[in-house]
């Protein structure tokens, strides 16, 4: 059997973040961050593999609330628990006052070579969402969760995100996530969205 140290060096992510004014084009770059991978990840790539196209993940998550300081331990920078379940996630939000403002992937997948193009044509995928293309909200705004997203409130981290619906029942799952901050934690800007470039590679 592998080691995990091995296993875990077979995927990275890193994710790009600016500001984009949908009205005028202007772009203001924001930040690069390196992802954490989460347990499920290796869930949802093995559903893929049998062929279950449902596990794709086609949705970006932004946890964000009012403060630009949230206490809760769980909040301590960057995200390094693999172990990220959508129920653990409530629990968290819910102690900091935030929620998750869910987008759909808002262009098709790029795909480039990340390391020696002798062995790879395209083993690097980047995906791209931004929060003007909102579907809706992780958890019911207002009460224990954050209101709905409004200018001046701040972007704490992302989530690469793994939609499935069963009838009327929505599940999502995480397939990584990682953090916003560099010295301090992206806002909403008003008149701009915030677009993530998230890129996934494997070895």
């Amino acid at each position: 059997m592998l080691a995990e140290s091995k296993i875990t060096n077979w995927i990275k992510g890193h994710v790009r973040g600016e500001y984009v004014n949908l009205k005028t084009g202007e772009r203001i770059p924001a930040f690069e961050h390196s992802n954490v991978t989460t347990y499920g990840a290796a869930d949802i790539m093995a559903r893929i593999l049998g062929g279950e196209q449902a596990y794709v993940p086609k949705h970006m998550g932004f946890i964000y609330g009012a403060s630009a300081s949230p206490s809760n331990p769980p909040m301590i920078e960057p995200p390094t628990d693999r172990v990220q379940t959508w129920s653990s996630l409530g629990d968290e939000l819910a102690d900091v006052v935030g929620n998750v403002l869910i987008s759909p992937l808002s262009a098709g997948p790029g795909y480039a070579v990340d390391g020696n193009s002798d062995y790879y044509t395209g083993n690097s995928v980047t995906l791209t969402a931004q929060t003007g293309s909102r579907l809706e909200y992780g958890f019911t705004p207002g009460g224990l969760f954050a209101p709905e997203l409004q200018d001046g409130d701040y972007i704490w981290h992302a989530l690469l995100l793994t939609r499935l619906v069963s009838g009327s029942t929505i599940t999502y799952l995480p397939f990584a996530r990682v953090t916003l901050k560099d010295t301090s934690y992206p806002q909403k800007l008003a008149g701009f969205e915030l677009a993530l470039y998230w890129a996934v590679t494997y070895f």
